[in-house]
């Protein structure tokens, strides 16, 4: 399961970040807080397969499907 699954409402603990993902995206999400065993929460998801609104810690985020895509995730 990624970030891109986790439904509106729901949380998920960060489990890793894709190795295939470009390091200068991975580099930054690890800047942003996203480290194994965080826990992220889906706020909203937009129409049109646009950007996931998410929340970590005390941030909000929106992340692009191709991002999404590569931060794996266990529900909670």
């Amino acid at each position: 399961m990624t970030v891109w699954d986790i439904p509106s409402k729901k949380s998920a603990s960060i489990q890793s970040l894709c190795t295939s993902m470009h390091s200068d995206v991975a580099i930054r999400l690890q800047e942003m807080g996203f480290e194994e065993g965080q826990l992220i929460t889906c706020i909203k998801r937009t129409a049109f397969n646009g950007p996931t609104v998410i929340q970590l810690g005390d941030c909000i985020y929106s992340l692009e499907q191709s991002v999404a895509n590569h931060v794996n995730v266990n529900p909670i």
